[in-house]
């Protein structure tokens, strides 16, 4: 059995995993790929989000991770994942993953993200082969699209948030006053970012919406609001998490 991980040097559930399976004495049972170093290789395998874990060339987990269950199927046990509240753990990996979240939050296009069957299949749990399971996701899944997404909206405007402060983080070493971030960030800007960041990788995927299109341009203004409300705190805990990740994570 070959397992492969997708990993990023600043993502915390990364680091918790390479520290669980450290501990667990089972670093050799698997190949860790740093999608900072090897992009295209992500790119061409499909890695929506990390960590990415691919058995025998098949993704198996997006994002969060059962560590205790990842752990049995390294010792051999292949558990067999329940198909109940599809809805919610589909949309439990959508939050995972900032590129899928913000591609989502703009889109607002249920119908096409559900195509990309395999990481429907790692968040969800559906066997590649129970077709009715994923038809039953598919059709609640569209038929409550704007539900669920008017329920999911605060947490995928955190993801999105919070990526941003953590991009600053990185690109500044410090932390930026409310001042400073909306002088170099008005809205215009920062919604640029959003439409370059919301699932593009180079010109695949990206979708640049004029700022004249007010429904689009209210939709990025709330996020933005969200931002300036959540400001201070969001500094406070992605400080934390990365001068500690710059601690401990070595891939």
């Amino acid at each position: 059995m070959k397992v492969e991980i997708f990993v990023h040097r600043n993502c915390t559930d990364c680091a918790i995993l390479l520290d669980f399976l450290k501990t667990e004495g089972l670093m050799n049972r698997v190949v860790v790929i740093d999608t900072e170093k090897y992009p295209f290789e992500a790119i061409e395998r499909g890695v929506l989000s990390t960590p990415s874990i691919f058995v025998d060339g098949k993704l198996k987990y997006a994002g969060k991770v059962d560590l205790q269950e990842f752990k049995d199927l390294l010792h051999g046990k292949m558990a067999k994942k329940n198909t109940e509240n599809l809805i919610e753990k589909l949309m439990v990996g959508v939050v995972n993953s900032f590129a899928v979240t913000a591609w989502l939050y703009l889109h607002r296009d249920l119908a096409s993200l559900l195509e990309q069957r395999e990481f429907v299949s790692a968040v969800t749990g559906i066997d590649e082969n129970d077709l009715s399971s994923y038809e039953k996701l598919r059709e609640d899944a569209i038929k409550e699209g704007e539900n669920i997404l008017r329920n999911w909206e605060e947490r995928m405007m955190r993801n999105i948030v919070s990526n941003f402060v953590r991009e600053l983080f990185w690109l500044y070493e410090r932390k930026l006053s409310m001042e400073e971030m909306k002088a170099r960030y008005p809205l215009e800007v920062f919604a640029h970012w959003l439409m370059v960041r919301g699932g593009a990788v180079g010109r695949v995927g990206l979708s640049i919406i004029p700022l004249s299109d007010k429904v689009m341009l209210d939709r990025i203004k709330r996020v933005y609001e969200f931002l300036e409300l959540q400001y201070d705190e969001l500094w406070s805990k992605i400080m934390k998490e990365q001068w500690e990740l710059m601690g401990t994570v070595k891939i």
